[in-house]
Protein backbone atom coordinates (compact mmCIF):
# COMPACT_ATOMS: atom_id res chain seq x y z
CA UNK A 1 0.00 0.00 0.00
CA UNK A 2 3.05 2.33 0.92
CA UNK A 3 4.20 1.90 -2.91
CA UNK A 4 0.94 2.97 -4.47
CA UNK A 5 0.53 6.21 -1.82
CA UNK A 6 3.86 7.40 -3.45
CA UNK A 7 2.59 6.52 -7.24
CA UNK A 8 -1.13 8.67 -6.18
CA UNK A 9 1.26 11.11 -4.56
CA UNK A 10 3.56 11.49 -7.39
CA UNK A 11 0.83 12.00 -9.87
CA UNK A 12 -0.80 14.49 -7.78
CA UNK A 13 1.91 16.36 -7.33
CA UNK A 14 2.45 16.47 -10.95
CA UNK A 15 -0.45 16.64 -12.60
CA UNK A 16 -3.66 18.24 -9.32
CA UNK A 17 -1.33 20.38 -7.16
CA UNK A 18 -1.94 23.69 -9.10
CA UNK A 19 -5.38 23.16 -9.94
CA UNK A 20 -6.28 21.85 -5.92
CA UNK A 21 -4.14 25.25 -4.68
CA UNK A 22 -5.91 26.83 -6.88
CA UNK A 23 -9.45 24.88 -5.70
CA UNK A 24 -8.69 25.69 -2.07
CA UNK A 25 -8.01 29.61 -2.62
CA UNK A 26 -11.51 29.79 -4.42
CA UNK A 27 -13.22 27.80 -1.83
CA UNK A 28 -11.82 29.35 0.98
CA UNK A 29 -11.42 32.97 -0.40
CA UNK A 30 -7.85 33.08 1.23
CA UNK A 31 -5.42 31.88 -1.72
CA UNK A 32 -2.06 32.83 0.48
CA UNK A 33 -2.77 29.97 2.78
CA UNK A 34 -3.63 27.89 0.39
CA UNK A 35 -0.66 26.28 -0.70
CA UNK A 36 0.64 25.79 2.69
CA UNK A 37 -2.92 24.23 3.60
CA UNK A 38 -2.53 21.69 0.27
CA UNK A 39 1.55 20.81 1.70
CA UNK A 40 0.28 20.51 4.74
CA UNK A 41 -2.45 17.87 3.85
CA UNK A 42 0.09 15.85 1.48
CA UNK A 43 2.54 15.87 4.89
CA UNK A 44 -0.52 14.60 6.65
CA UNK A 45 -1.42 11.88 4.04
CA UNK A 46 2.33 10.70 4.34
CA UNK A 47 2.97 10.73 7.79
CA UNK A 48 -0.94 9.25 8.77
CA UNK A 49 -1.87 7.70 5.47
CA UNK A 50 -5.89 7.41 5.57
CA UNK A 51 -7.22 4.58 6.93
CA UNK A 52 -9.75 3.78 4.24
CA UNK A 53 -8.50 3.58 0.67
CA UNK A 54 -8.55 6.54 -1.14
CA UNK A 55 -8.92 6.53 -4.74
CA UNK A 56 -8.94 10.35 -5.56
CA UNK A 57 -6.30 11.98 -3.63
CA UNK A 58 -7.29 15.50 -5.44
CA UNK A 59 -10.48 15.12 -4.12
CA UNK A 60 -9.02 14.13 -0.24
CA UNK A 61 -6.59 16.41 -0.31
CA UNK A 62 -8.27 19.68 -1.04
CA UNK A 63 -11.50 18.80 1.33
CA UNK A 64 -8.06 18.27 4.41
CA UNK A 65 -6.49 21.12 2.91
CA UNK A 66 -9.54 23.33 2.76
CA UNK A 67 -10.84 22.52 6.40
CA UNK A 68 -7.16 23.13 7.49
CA UNK A 69 -7.15 26.65 5.86
CA UNK A 70 -10.60 27.35 7.19
CA UNK A 71 -9.34 26.49 10.84
CA UNK A 72 -6.11 28.75 10.22
CA UNK A 73 -8.65 31.52 8.88
CA UNK A 74 -10.84 31.26 12.21
CA UNK A 75 -7.85 31.16 14.59
CA UNK A 76 -6.67 34.16 13.20
CA UNK A 77 -9.69 36.73 13.07
CA UNK A 78 -9.23 40.01 12.50
CA UNK A 79 -5.18 39.21 11.08
CA UNK A 80 -6.79 36.58 8.33
CA UNK A 81 -9.70 39.12 6.95
CA UNK A 82 -6.38 41.49 6.42
CA UNK A 83 -4.60 39.34 4.65
CA UNK A 84 -7.45 38.25 2.46
CA UNK A 85 -7.79 42.18 1.07
CA UNK A 86 -4.32 41.86 0.01
CA UNK A 87 -3.52 40.35 -3.14
CA UNK A 88 -0.13 38.37 -3.91
CA UNK A 89 1.26 37.15 -7.65
CA UNK A 90 0.87 34.09 -7.91
CA UNK A 91 0.99 32.61 -11.07
CA UNK A 92 -0.09 29.29 -10.51
CA UNK A 93 -3.48 30.24 -8.76
CA UNK A 94 -3.91 32.62 -11.74
CA UNK A 95 -3.16 30.43 -14.55
CA UNK A 96 -5.13 27.47 -12.92
CA UNK A 97 -8.25 30.15 -13.17
CA UNK A 98 -7.18 31.92 -16.21
CA UNK A 99 -10.28 30.43 -18.05
CA UNK A 100 -12.92 31.39 -15.82
CA UNK A 101 -14.83 34.25 -16.31
CA UNK A 102 -14.43 36.99 -13.71
CA UNK A 103 -18.01 37.28 -13.49
CA UNK A 104 -18.13 33.39 -12.94
CA UNK A 105 -15.45 33.80 -10.26
CA UNK A 106 -17.17 36.41 -8.15
CA UNK A 107 -20.52 34.88 -8.31
CA UNK A 108 -19.00 31.63 -6.96
CA UNK A 109 -17.44 33.64 -4.07
CA UNK A 110 -20.61 34.75 -3.05
CA UNK A 111 -22.07 31.22 -3.11
CA UNK A 112 -22.20 29.03 0.56
CA UNK A 113 -19.37 27.21 1.20
CA UNK A 114 -20.86 23.67 0.73
CA UNK A 115 -21.98 25.00 -2.59
CA UNK A 116 -18.34 26.66 -3.69
CA UNK A 117 -17.11 23.65 -2.28
CA UNK A 118 -18.72 21.47 -4.82
CA UNK A 119 -18.56 23.69 -7.49
CA UNK A 120 -15.08 23.69 -7.26
CA UNK A 121 -14.20 20.18 -6.98
CA UNK A 122 -16.99 18.89 -9.69
CA UNK A 123 -16.03 22.18 -12.53
CA UNK A 124 -12.93 22.89 -11.93
CA UNK A 125 -10.85 19.88 -10.80
CA UNK A 126 -13.49 17.64 -13.25
CA UNK A 127 -14.26 15.47 -10.27
CA UNK A 128 -17.03 13.42 -11.29
CA UNK A 129 -20.52 13.65 -9.25
CA UNK A 130 -19.28 9.78 -7.28
CA UNK A 131 -15.84 11.26 -6.76
CA UNK A 132 -16.34 14.59 -4.77
CA UNK A 133 -19.65 12.79 -2.73
CA UNK A 134 -16.64 10.33 -1.82
CA UNK A 135 -13.66 13.09 -0.96
CA UNK A 136 -16.45 14.60 1.07
CA UNK A 137 -17.72 11.38 2.64
CA UNK A 138 -21.57 12.43 1.29
CA UNK A 139 -23.81 10.80 -0.61
CA UNK A 140 -23.99 11.26 -4.73
CA UNK A 141 -27.50 12.24 -3.94
CA UNK A 142 -26.85 15.26 -1.47
CA UNK A 143 -23.89 16.53 -4.44
CA UNK A 144 -26.39 16.39 -7.03
CA UNK A 145 -28.68 18.78 -5.02
CA UNK A 146 -25.57 20.93 -4.01
CA UNK A 147 -24.83 21.62 -7.38
CA UNK A 148 -28.13 22.18 -8.72
CA UNK A 149 -28.72 24.61 -6.21
CA UNK A 150 -25.38 26.29 -7.02
CA UNK A 151 -26.15 26.04 -10.85
CA UNK A 152 -29.77 27.79 -10.20
CA UNK A 153 -27.41 30.48 -8.10
CA UNK A 154 -25.00 31.28 -10.55
CA UNK A 155 -27.84 31.13 -13.09
CA UNK A 156 -29.15 34.46 -11.49
CA UNK A 157 -26.12 36.07 -10.62
CA UNK A 158 -24.82 36.05 -13.84
CA UNK A 159 -28.22 36.93 -14.96
CA UNK A 160 -28.19 40.02 -12.90
CA UNK A 161 -24.32 40.82 -14.17
CA UNK A 162 -25.33 40.66 -17.25
CA UNK A 163 -28.22 43.01 -17.08
CA UNK A 164 -26.10 45.32 -15.00
CA UNK A 165 -23.15 44.80 -17.44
Amino acid sequence: MAERIQVDLDAFVTHEYPKVVAAVGLITGNRQDAADAVQDAIVGFLAKPPAREITNVAAWITVVASNRARDLQRSRGAESRAYAKVGTDDESYDSALAGLDIDVLKALEELPRQQKEVCVLHYLLDQSVEQVAEGLGVSTGTIKTQLHRARKALAARLRKEDHHG
